[in-house]
């Protein structure tokens, strides 16, 4: 690594992502699941925003509708996305006091029976009563009505009498289960309530809530808020993140670590591969038919760094030489990093093989093993397995 420079071969780089193929792999689901995630996150943040100015603004319309001609109810005029629950409630009013009374003509009895209805329908809104509803339904527990009180559940309710005796009650929610839900409880709750008062003579409920169904009704209002292709783009792109981000690191750790990985590396080390390029299984026979090309008859293969069996591989190698009919011999030493071994018999030989491990071994001490023992024997290359 001449000038403190290396040699980068992409070919054998992308050799090298291939045995971390594990980390990319990880490295991919993790930022999936995580830039996913936060999608879900995000939407579901907003659905529930969303929902809550739907209501907000469904309080308002009827707000303003009960102030002001010029606006209309909710359950005249739906807003998108709000569903209507309606229940309907038989009263009978109390005018016996009224026609024994001489003084009271048409006119007036038409006007006190309006004023029985307004009063019914203003029970409705009495703050114990839809105080009761919430709880018993336990409507804060629903991340859209966290807030709800009485003063605001009383503007979902939409309430009128159709005749002289039936009462109208109409829920306006943005979800439809939970409309009928509320509708019943204030129902059943009214139907109570309202025989307490003296004017009343008997309450009976003809309908109950019902349930809401219209062109984009789903039973389940919240799910289909999420946007499930959203999701998958964006796990998609979190796996390549994932991916890109961790194919970064790892070059980072192969361009700048010393360690050996190429042949781009042996070379900068001014030595030769002794049979071409590491094969995931070493070729004995391969390499003892490279070793009998050289012009040599002692070698002594040195393990650089004691993460190599130069010994069992010299007797492998030796094997297949015999095999070949060769007249080279080849003998393994220990580790020239660890002992002297190799500096104690590289005398008897004319020729040295260098033995490293694939991205284990680090380069300096290859140039540091050749230096010495170049002194007194010839460097023929070096086996990285």
């Amino acid at each position: 690594m001449e000038n403190n420079t290396k040699t980068i071969d992409i070919v054998y780089f992308l050799r090298y992502l291939r045995s971390k193929a594990v980390i990319l792999l990880v490295s991919a689901i993790v930022f999936a699941g995580l830039i996913a995630g936060y999608s879900y996150k995000k939407q579901k943040g907003s659905v529930n925003k969303s929902e809550q100015e739907i209501l907000k603004s469904v309080m308002k319309q009827n707000h303003d509708a009960f102030f002001f001609t010029n606006v209309k109810y909710s359950d005249a005029e739906k807003p998108e996305k709000v569903y209507n629950s309606s229940a309907k409630l038989y009263v009978e009013f109390d005018y016996s006091d009224l026609l024994i009374n001489e003084d009271v003509d048409q006119l007036s009895f038409q006007e006190i029976s309006k004023s029985y209805e307004n009063d019914v329908c203003t029970i409705i809104k009495d703050g114990k009563l839809l105080s009761e509803v919430i709880e018993e339904l336990g409507l804060r527990n629903d991340e859209d009505m966290k807030d709800i009180t009485p003063d605001n559940l009383q503007w979902l309710i939409n309430r009128n009498f159709t005749g002289a005796h039936v009462m109208n009650v109409v829920i306006s929610d943005v979800n439809p289960e939970r409309a009928k839900k509320i509708c019943d409880k204030v129902i059943e709750k009214v139907n109570k309530k309202i025989v307490e008062y003296p004017f009343v003579k008997s309450s009976e409920i003809i309908s109950e809530g019902t349930f809401p169904e219209n062109g984009y009704y789903t039973i389940s209002t919240g799910g289909n808020s999420i946007d499930k292709k959203k999701l998958v783009k964006f796990g998609i792109v979190g796996m390549m993140i994932g991916i890109i981000l961790a194919a970064a690191v790892l070059f980072v750790l192969y361009a700048f670590t010393d360690k050996i990985y190429s042949e781009a590396d042996i070379n900068d080390a001014g030595l030769k591969l002794t049979s071409g390029i590491r094969r995931k299984n070493i070729d004995y026979k391969r390499l003892a038919g490279s070793i009998n090309l050289y012009d040599a008859e002692k070698v002594l293969l040195v393990s650089v760094d004691g993460k190599t069996d130069a010994k069992k591989d010299a007797e492998e190698i030796s094997k297949e030489l015999k095999a070949l009919g060769s007249g080279v011999k080849l003998t393994g030493t220990g580790s020239f990093l660890d002992d002297t071994d190799a500096l104690a018999k590289v005398k008897e030989y004319d020729s040295v093989i260098y033995l490293v491990k694939y991205g284990k071994t680090r380069l300096r001490t290859l140039k540091e093993a050749e230096e010495i023992l170049s002194r007194s024997a010839k460097s023929l290359g070096v086996i990285v397995r």
